[in-house]
């Protein structure tokens, strides 16, 4: 203890903050030291190849068939004379769903001569129904 007794509290201070940043550093040593597992250069290829090629044709498939239910709603929309607030578009490998409801019985056949104007459509299927008061 007397040794410690003729350090100046200055240096006594020092040589802990020293100490105790060497010792942080053989700990950082040890971490650099951990198991890093390999990296693998290219992916896994799939387990089975016509799955997904299946997979991505029902992606590119349902893509298509949101782009086709997009370009007639806004066929519909544009065209004018059609309340489509209240109207869903569902377009399945070109089958055309409307469902919903309009306020007059004139824009359920104008929507569906609309949609089958559109390129792609290869059917319509007609499920709009005149809103009653209040909806």
């Amino acid at each position: 203890m007397k040794l410690h007794s003729k350090l100046k509290p200055a240096t006594a201070l020092a040589a802990i903050v020293l100490f105790a940043g060497y010792a942080g550093s053989v700990f950082a040593d040890d971490a650099a030291v951990a198991y890093v597992p390999p990296v693998q250069a290219h992916p896994a290829a799939p387990k089975d190849p016509a799955k997904a090629q299946r997979k991505a044709e029902k992606k590119a498939e349902r893509a298509a068939d949101r782009h086709l239910a997009t370009n007639v709603r806004k066929a519909i929309v544009k065209a004018g004379g059609v309340d489509a607030s209240h109207m869903t578009v569902v377009a399945k490998s070109g089958a055309i769903t409307l469902e919903g409801s309009v306020p007059e019985a004139a824009q359920i056949d104008l929507a569906q001569q609309q949609a089958q104007q559109v390129a792609g459509v290869t059917g319509v299927t007609n499920r709009l129904t005149i809103a009653t008061a209040g909806h």
